[in-house]
Formats: C-alpha cells, structure tokens, sequence
C-alpha cells in the first residue's frame, strides 16, 4: 500500500506544486491554526446561488428590526441622496459652444415636473426623490434592484418607471446555452459575452396566494438592474450586510442579554433558605406561605427556620461599553462609514479627529453618489428625454434627443464643523487658482448660476426697499468698524497671522457667494 506522504507527493505534482513550494504564503498554509478555514473556488454565480435569498431576508430583517442597521440605512438615504434629493443640471451648449440657457431651463424645468408624484411611476404613488430613498434601501438590504421603463405610458411625458422587487426575478431559473437560445442564469438570459438580453420576471411576488408562476420576459434595454457586483461576471447582488451581518446579530443579541440580566438584578430577587436542612418539611400551601412580594416600604416575617438569600446580578458588566464600541467600529468599518456616526456617539471627538473621520466617510458618500447617478438616475433621464420630445411636453428647437443629452447629476453636499476655517480655506484656495467659486458652491450642494441668479435678484429687491445688504450681511467680527483694527486675529483659527480689514472684506465678500449654495 502506498504511504500517505508518497500520495501527497503525487498529487502536488499533478498540480505542478511540491510540499517545499505548495505554501509558499502563509494565509495558504494547512495546519491546526487554520482548520476551520474554510474557502472554496466558486464562480460569483455559485458563490451567490445558494446564498442568495438567505442573505436577503436577513439583510431585510435587520433593517426592520436592528437598530444599527436601521442607522445606516438612514445614513445612506441622508448622504448619498440627501433632503431634496440628487437634482439634475442640464448643459446643453450652442453652435458657439456657449451654454444654451433657455434649452437648459426648459429641460431642467421638464423633468422637475415630470419627477413630482403622480408622474414618474406607474402606480403614480412616489416622487423620484421619494424613489431615490426607496432604491438605495433597498439596494443596501436586498443587494439589487430593478427597475423597469415604461415608454408610452398613459401620462402627459408619455414615459414612467416601475420598481421590481428582487424576489421576483427567479435566481433559481437556470438554463444552459442552445444551439439557438441563450444561456439564462439567476433568472438573467444572457449572450454569448454575458451580455444581459432579458429579464425573466414574475408580475406576482412567489409568496403571494392565488398569484400566477408565470414569468415574463423583459428585454433587458427596459430594464435597469442596480447592483454593485464585488466579482467579475457576477449576475446578482447581495445585501451590503453581508460581511457584518453575523456581528450585528450577535451584538444585537448581547445586548438584549446584558439588558434583560440588568433588569432581573434591579428587582433585587432572593431565595428563602432553611437554616436547618434536617428539619425541612414540606409546607402545606394552604396554610404556609412560602413566597412574597417585594414592595417599597413593607417588611415581612419569614416562617421559624428560615433566611432570606439576596441573589445579586452585577449587570452590566464593567467592561460592557468598551466591548460594544469595538464591535461598532468592526461593523463601522464593513460597512464604510465612521464610528462616530454609526454608533451616534461623540464621546472624545475632537475638530482634527472629527474632521479625519469625516474625510474618509464622505469620500464613501461620493462614491455611492457618482455610481447611483450614472447606474440608476442616468438611464432614467436618458429614456425620459426623447419621450418627453416626442410628447410635447417639452418643447425644444429640435425634437432630436441626442442634441439635449449633455448635462450632469448634482448631489448634495455638507456643511464642515467650523462653517469659519472652511470659507477661509475656500477663499484661499480661490485666491492661489486652485479652485473655483463654481467647484466650491457644488461640494455644498449649490449650483452656482442659481446662487447668482438669487443674489441678483435680493439685490434687485433690497434696491427696491432701499436696505443695504452689504451693512446686514457683515460678520461677527466686522460688526462694529470701530474695533476694527490692522492686527485683528481671529480667535478660532490654527495660527495667529493678522487679518487686515480689506482682507476680512474680501472673505466678507465671497462668503456672500459661497453661502449662497443650498447646503443640506
């Protein structure tokens, strides 16, 4: 019989390996420390299938029921679509390459209309700011979404969107590639490049009674699937929880255990206990009482032979918040956001840790921004312009849609700790050509031809009334010129580098334009 080391020899070989070079990185190696590691060479599709709709529920259970998760589902919403949702700026340019103002009024104008309740979905109950919140929800808990448009529809832009629950798109729906069909896989048909061709959709959801199996097809050019794919050539989505789902659930329920622990060792409960085991006798219900009630102010008589036994719960633990803020932080971290946040704790913050903590967020917040406007908001205005054309519903020189494509997503945008060191920083940077009025106003969430547009028409209204805006708009520190002197410093800042009046003006001045952004 051929020992054990000789087929192992063997089988590296096979593989090209041998058991000096097999493990050559250490996450690679076999021994006691990694036997419960376990990993497999799956396709994203594999990977998905068999998971898929364990993970969804679970990632829609906790954002019901876990509060943390429900703060970040919130936290979501607010950043990455925000109180008046991610608004479009059309930039539509003339023959002279300068921007075509009245076109892209009339656009803006359009699909400000069109995206009000009652015109951009089927059932006519949301708002697309209202939709904008439900997708990206739904796409942190369930992983995807879908949404179909509906061209022609009996509205007067002649175009609508509907909301596909993920459900509905059978994952288990497979078939393999024919001589004349296409390979469907996760309820996708797709090419021969993966391409997806269609949709193959459910019109109830499985749970529902008395609703019909029968699926349609759906051509995917009216369909957009919203998902961010981890792996190359993965069909589906899974819920962002997925990595911190485990710990939340555990968390959630330490939590609940030390609560329930606190509140039995506050009843301050006890035990009756004879003093002489041999003279115990069962007590006669009827005539005994052998329990009581603890109430504030009462003081009761035990029966001969018996002590009362405190029992003590020393709950919560000591070390109970330092444990929970380290669970937050690993979730805080799966999911891309700051602790601070998450946990809504501010407990030791300060400006610098504050504003690194910040930094690094927002940057996510971004991001989930720019691929929810060029995955979802995107295809929607591109199937809502030639239709809104072709209706008459908005009116251009030209009915040819391509002309009228050019324009951009505007998100919102924040406000910093210190409103002070930030227009400080923003006039800096325009004084030195490093940025621009335009940039700036946009990071707040403005848009910087309306902040003129508004500043234009208060002066134009104050002219009217005869108020100088100039004197009512001054700043704390040039309330009152007399106390202006050459050597002012302003008490908040990092150095103590003087700031002359005619400097205090200039930041006076261009922070009339930089507050003139709508920040959310």
């Amino acid at each position: 019989m051929m020992k054990l080391p000789k087929i192992i020899d063997r089988a590296l070989s096979f593989l090209g390996l041998s058991r000096r070079n097999a493990f050559s990185y250490t996450g690679a190696q076999a021994n006691r420390l990694t036997l419960d590691w376990f990993a497999a060479i799956l396709s994203a599709d594999q990977e998905t299938k068999g998971n898929m709709r364990t993970l969804r529920a679970r990632g829609r259970e906790l954002g019901r029921n876990n509060p943390v998760a429900k703060q970040y589902l919130n936290l979501l919403a607010a950043n990455v679509v925000g109180s008046a949702g991610i608004q479009y700026q059309a930039r539509v340019r003339s023959k002279s390459n300068e921007l075509d103002s009245e076109s892209n009024r009339e656009i803006e104008k359009s699909f400000t209309d069109w995206s009000k309740r009652g015109n951009c979905t089927v059932d006519g109950k949301l708002s697309l700011r209202a939709v904008e919140d439900l997708v990206i929800r739904n796409v942190a808990t369930d992983g995807e979404v879908f949404v179909r448009h509906v061209p022609g529809f009996a509205n007067k832009h002649r175009y609508a969107i509907q909301l596909i629950d993920a459900d509905c798109i059978d994952h288990n729906y497979t078939r393999d590639r024919g001589k004349n069909e296409n390979e469907i896989r996760l309820g996708v048909e797709v090419d021969g490049w993966g391409r997806p061709v269609a949709y193959y959709v459910n019109p109830y959801h499985p749970s529902d009674f008395g609703g019909s199996l029968e699926r349609e097809r759906i051509p995917a050019e009216y369909v957009t699937h919203l998902y961010d794919p981890s792996r190359v050539n993965q069909t589906r989505g899974v819920t962002w929880f997925h990595c911190v789902m485990l710990a939340m659930r555990i968390l959630e329920g330490y939590i609940e255990a030390e609560l329930v622990a606190a509140r039995t060792g506050a009843a301050k409960m006890g035990f009756l206990k004879y003093t002489d085991a041999e003279a115990f006798d069962a007590p006669d219900p009827k005539t005994t009482k052998i329990r009581f009630e603890a109430s504030p102010g009462t003081v009761e008589m035990l029966p001969p032979g018996m002590e009362f036994v405190e029992w003590k719960l020393d709950h919560p633990a000591n070390a109970f918040p330092q444990f929970v803020q380290a669970v937050l932080r690993q979730i805080a971290t799966g999911l891309g956001v700051s602790y601070n946040a998450l946990a809504n704790d501010l407990v030791g913050v300060n400006y610098s840790s504050i504003r690194a903590g910040l930094l690094t967020e927002r940057d996510q917040w971004r991001r989930h921004q720019a691929w929810f406007a060029e995955s979802f908001l995107q295809p929607v205005f591109d199937s809502w312009l030639p239709m809104a054309l072709l209706s008459g519903e908005l009116a251009l020189p030209s009915r040819d849609f391509r002309k009228y494509g050019a324009g951009r997503w505007q998100t919102r945008g924040w406000q910093w700790v210190d409103p002070l060191k930030d227009v400080q920083a923003a006039i800096m940077a325009i004084d030195a050509a490093l940025d621009t009025r335009d940039d700036v106003i946009s990071d707040r969430g403005g848009d910087f031809e309306e902040t003129l547009e508004q500043l234009d028409a208060e002066n134009k209204l104050a002219k009217k009334y005869g108020i100088d805006l100039q004197g009512s708009t001054k700043t704390p520190l040039l309330a009152d010129k007399t106390d202006v002197e050459d050597d002012v410093v302003d008490p908040n800042a990092d150095d103590t580098k003087p700031l002359t009046p005619k400097r205090m003006a200039e930041m006076r001045e261009l922070a009339l334009v930089v507050g003139g952004g709508k920040p959310q």
